[in-house]
């Protein structure tokens, strides 16, 4: 049988692994470049990131589980909110197969949101590029 706390930590893991990945989509562009429109993923039962309380409004740093949210991390965004890894484990019934499931949805969205982050950098630069292009026909002329 193996131990809740290896659930726990599992669920941290794939958590810290979200919450890089969101800093990474968060971070700022040269010239600046618009964040994506939000896919919603469910992580297990009612838990769903990101929280958009309001179109135009998502909420990155929190999941939503009814009328319940929860914030990615903790102090920082350095650990995970021990409260929603809890309240994951209990959604899950502490079922290996429903924990797995969790932590692999957890894992898309932080796949998600680096594919995200790589394209805003390409964006920029894609930009950057077009202004180069401009620049230089002014000059000719």
């Amino acid at each position: 049988m193996i131990n809740p706390e290896w659930y726990r930590q599992y669920l941290e893991s794939a958590l810290r692994e979200l919450i890089n990945a969101v800093k990474e989509l968060h971070a700022p562009t040269y010239p600046t470049t618009p964040l994506p429109r939000p896919r919603e993923f469910r992580f297990a039962g009612r838990f769903t990131w990101p929280h958009v309380p309001e179109p135009g409004d998502v909420r990155w740093w929190s999941v939503a589980a009814g009328d319940s949210r929860y914030s990615i991390g903790g102090s920082w965004w350095g650990a995970p909110s021990s409260a929603l890894v809890a309240d994951l484990l209990q959604e899950c019934g502490y079922q290996p197969a429903r924990i797995l499931r969790a932590a692999e949805q957890i894992r898309a969205a932080a796949e998600w949101c680096r594919k995200r982050a790589e394209g805003r950098r390409r964006h920029a630069e894609e930009i950057l590029r077009q202004q180069h292009r401009a620049a230089e026909r002014v000059e000719e002329k």
